[in-house]
């Protein structure tokens, strides 16, 4: 379909001429000889791009243009505007460009000129209907990723959704969550920023404190200023002014180093900042998400976390529970990442079998939710048909002690061997063992599995003489 461009210019020659060279470039073109004529022309049938005279014997184009602005917002249409006319000044161009118009041309235009800014302004017409759907993409993945860690029938888990709903409406609290890891605390944090009025539409910025050397999270965190140290060879904006009107979450607090969290406790107080080597203060609006799987109470006592800090951090806080104290949503999570990894690998599996189900509700996963998505996509890789049976469910922790027999079983026992444990060479060859005979003997799909390279794998199996 041919982009559409409409021509409001009261000149009957300039419309002719337009339109010649815009239809010989491809472009389906209209025009109108008035300003009310072309807002109605553009109403019947919504343009991609209007070239809109400034001076119309009618009106005046400043009001059309507010005008299909203004409609163009409520139908939800995508239509440029580029302002032309004899009268140019820098007035009138910073006037337009700041009701909406894309451009601002200057009569007489070269025709070499209009068709390059009508080609300009619908490849940018493209573009940002591209990233719109990319982003719905990307919001549409991560929603379902979201829910995939949260989703759950238990009471826990329904009072800590109900914890996000509260402090959302608190738009600049700050907000410590607590939990061991995988229980999902990052997914508990943009869940708040996704329902937090205000900042929902802002950037929701992450970081982990544990994987940033300390030399340099101070200035990932508050940026730097040209000529700060060696290597600073140019400006560099920190996390809190990306996630300015936003969300920024702190992943592992409890990691930060001492000298980093004196100046994140000033940021948090007065919610200003000087970049590093920088002379004046920075202001942002930034609601800050703090995550640990430690005792922050526990590090104070044991200096190894500010007490000030702690209590500015835990404003509100949210203990997200691990997956062995709410057993109710191990089912409802693997089924929710069975759905997932199957479309993904576009394997036939649906369902477990109800033997797979005890097995999985007999576990206790000391890796939480993250270890439960792993088994999970494991057992995908593993299955051969549209029921999941217990042979692909690949478990190396202990079951839950008392659960009744064959139920959980581990994916190997660890059995006394001459009434001693046997060695963790043992364990690694006996485990080694296994998931070759689950993966018939395939190394690659074996490597895979544990998440190492394939010589890694070939070199063990040869050195146990598997």
């Amino acid at each position: 379909m041919k982009p559409t461009v409409l021509v409001v210019d009261d000149e009957k020659t300039f419309r002719i001429v337009a339109e010649e060279a815009l239809s010989s470039e491809g472009f389906a073109v209209t025009t109108a000889a008035s300003g009310h004529a072309g807002l109605a022309a553009w109403q019947r049938e919504p343009a991609d791009l209007v070239i809109l005279d400034r001076h119309l014997p009618d009106t005046d184009g400043i009001a059309i243009l507010e005008a299909i602005v203004k409609e163009a917002a409520e139908r939800g249409v995508d239509t440029l505007v580029v302002i032309a006319t004899a009268y140019a000044d820098v007035a009138s161009a910073v006037q337009s460009v700041k009701l909406g118009a894309f451009d601002y041309l200057s009569k007489p235009l070269q025709l070499p000129e209009l068709v390059v800014t009508v080609r300009k302004a619908l490849e940018a017409k493209r573009l940002r209907a591209q990233v719109r759907q990319l982003t719905g993409q990307l919001a549409g993945r991560a929603a379902a990723s979201l829910g995939e860690f949260i989703v759950g029938a238990s009471p826990a888990m329904r009072a800590v959704v109900d914890m996000v709903d509260k402090v959302a409406e608190a738009t600049e609290t700050t907000v410590l969550v607590q939990g061991e890891s995988g229980t999902g605390k990052e997914h508990i944090a943009d869940l708040i920023h996704r329902r937090t009025p205000g900042r929902k539409d802002g950037p929701f910025v992450e970081i982990n404190c544990a994987s940033v050397p300390e030399n340099l999270l101070e200035n990932e965190l508050f940026g730097h200023e040209r000529g700060a140290f060696t290597d600073a060879k140019g400006s560099k904006r920190g996390l809190f002014e990306e996630a300015d009107g936003g969300t920024l979450f702190l992943d592992e607090v409890g990691e930060m180093p001492m000298g980093t969290q004196s100046k994140l406790l000033k940021v948090l107080e007065e919610m200003t900042f000087r970049r590093v080597g920088g002379t004046r203060d920075l202001s942002v609006s930034v609601r800050v998400v703090a995550a640990t799987n430690k005792d922050l109470a526990v590090e104070v006592e044991r200096g190894g976390f500010r007490l000030d800090l702690y209590h500015r951090l835990d404003v509100f806080h949210i203990r997200v529970p691990p997956l062995r104290d709410r057993r109710e949503d191990v089912l409802p999570l693997a089924r929710a990442f069975l759905a997932r990894f199957a479309a993904r690998q576009r394997k036939a599996a649906a369902a477990f079998a109800p033997e797979t189900e005890k097995v999985l509700l007999g576990y206790d996963y000391p890796g939480n939710v993250r270890e439960l998505r792993n088994l999970v996509e494991r057992a995908v890789i593993l299955s051969t048909g549209a029921v999941i049976d217990p042979s692909c469910i690949v478990i190396s922790g202990p079951a839950r002690p008392g659960a009744a027999a064959g139920e959980g079983r581990a994916f190997f026992s660890a059995e006394l061997r001459d009434g001693r444990p046997p060695s963790l060479e043992q364990l690694e060859r006996d485990y080694i063992a296994r998931l070759l005979e689950l993966a018939g003997g395939n190394k690659t799909q074996v490597a895979r599995m544990l998440g190492v390279s394939y010589p890694t794998v070939a070199k063990k199996i040869t050195d146990y003489g598997l």
